[in-house]
């Protein structure tokens, strides 16, 4: 079976969400031939060992202010227009020619372009939308606290995500998205061929014996609203967490801190480590990890890394929203109770142990890789002996 990809960004390192996707979706089709299309800066390339073709997308800063700008004027996604160039359709097109694959995955909202190519192919590939998380979602949340001026393009960007995801809900053959929640939100689910596919995690375990005193904020450190969560924890809990537990440190790890988030390591008690190349050191150290962010989309990656390695998580109510099981972390709202939920595990070991029993036992039944893999491998198949139909034909 022949599958080409078609992502938005080079996925190594795998720092962020979507380029972690990619690579679970290599690795799980390894015995397929497999093309990457993706854009691919300088000195960029797959290690030969994964056995991936890859076909860089042409593209840059001039290209991409110009599709956001063409975008922005026809009334559709700035996001995908920043990828929407004539010389990306024209590649991708002889890529399909030559190529003549038999499914052809477009990733996220901003592949949207690449879906429609696809769609018009001869050799009629079998089209599959990985969502992995709804962007239209993700602009609404984000609106609220985005600077006065700029909340109207954030909800103008909501629109016209909803609408294109669901143009591109329709034209697949199958729809794939990392939680219930982003399926439902992409207007999926009423629409038939759709399926939840994590996006999973893997780390070392680690014993579950006595930790330091830490809590850990891994991850992304430059994804706005992990920013805007860290500011508000530093802000609003930390101090009442220092209080209550003198010995505490906050430790924030992970890629790309922003400036916001560089500053907070001048704050009591707490340590920056960024572009760390391993989190395992981290969370080995960590008595629990935190996941505050109260916008985004998806099921945040730092979730489910400290749930596989066997350290319990406080989580927001929206980043626990996508979990398969929300009882697998400590929902918190306010706070009064992040500050309660964080003292109590790390004042007392039992009830630590006893909720990184759940959270482990969780990863283990829901994002454990080889869970993942069989999930990609199901809807690919899937979707190749469906027929040439799409969702609503």
């Amino acid at each position: 079976m022949r599958v080409l990809l078609v992502s938005s960004r080079f996925p190594l390192p795998p720092w962020r969400g979507n380029q972690l996707r990619t690579v679970q979706w290599l690795d799980a089709l390894g015995d397929c031939d497999r093309v990457l299309a993706c854009p691919v800066g300088a000195g960029e390339e797959l290690p030969p060992e994964l056995g991936v073709e890859l076909v860089g997308i042409p593209g840059g800063r001039v290209s991409a202010a110009a599709g956001a700008a063409a975008a922005f004027a026809a009334r559709r996604p700035m996001q995908e227009g920043i990828y929407d160039t004539r010389a990306a359709r024209h590649r991708l097109r002889e890529l399909i020619d030559t190529l003549r694959p038999d499914v052809v995955v477009a990733q996220m909202v901003r592949c949207g372009w690449a879906a429609e190519i696809a769609a018009e192919a001869p050799c009629s590939p079998a089209l599959i939308f990985d969502a992995i998380d709804c962007m239209s979602l993700h602009f609404d949340r984000a609106a609220p606290d985005a600077p006065l001026a700029l909340r109207p393009l954030y909800r103008m960007e909501a629109r016209r995500c909803r609408q294109r995801e669901g143009e591109l809900v329709r034209r697949s053959r199958a729809t794939a998205a990392v939680s219930r929640r982003d399926l439902e939100a992409l207007g999926a689910g009423s629409r038939g061929r759709v399926v939840t596919v994590a996006c999973g995690a893997e780390v070392d375990e680690v014993d579950g014996g006595v930790r330091e005193p830490v809590v850990l904020l891994s991850g992304n450190l430059g994804y706005a609203p992990t920013v805007r969560a860290a500011v508000r924890f530093a802000r609003e809990v930390w101090p009442a967490v220092r209080r209550a537990v003198p010995a505490a440190r906050w430790v924030l790890a992970g890629a790309r801190p922003a400036a916001a988030v560089r500053r907070l390591a001048g704050t009591p008690g707490v340590e920056l480590h960024g572009d760390v190349a391993d989190l395992a050191p981290y969370l080995k150290r960590a008595a629990v990890a935190v996941a505050p962010m109260a916008s985004g989309s998806g099921v945040p990656i730092k979730i489910l890394e400290a749930l596989a390695a066997g350290v319990p998580v406080v989580a927001d109510p929206w980043s626990a929203a996508g979990l398969h099981d929300p009882t697998a972390v400590v929902v918190v709202g306010d706070s009064a109770a992040w500050a309660t939920a964080l003292e109590r595990l790390l004042s007392d070991p039992g009830a630590a142990r006893e909720q990184a029993s759940r959270g482990l036992r969780a990863w283990r039944a829901d994002y454990h890789p080889e869970v993942v893999r069989r999930q990609i491998r199901d809807v690919v198949c899937n979707a190749v002996e469906s027929g040439s139909e799409p969702a609503e034909g």
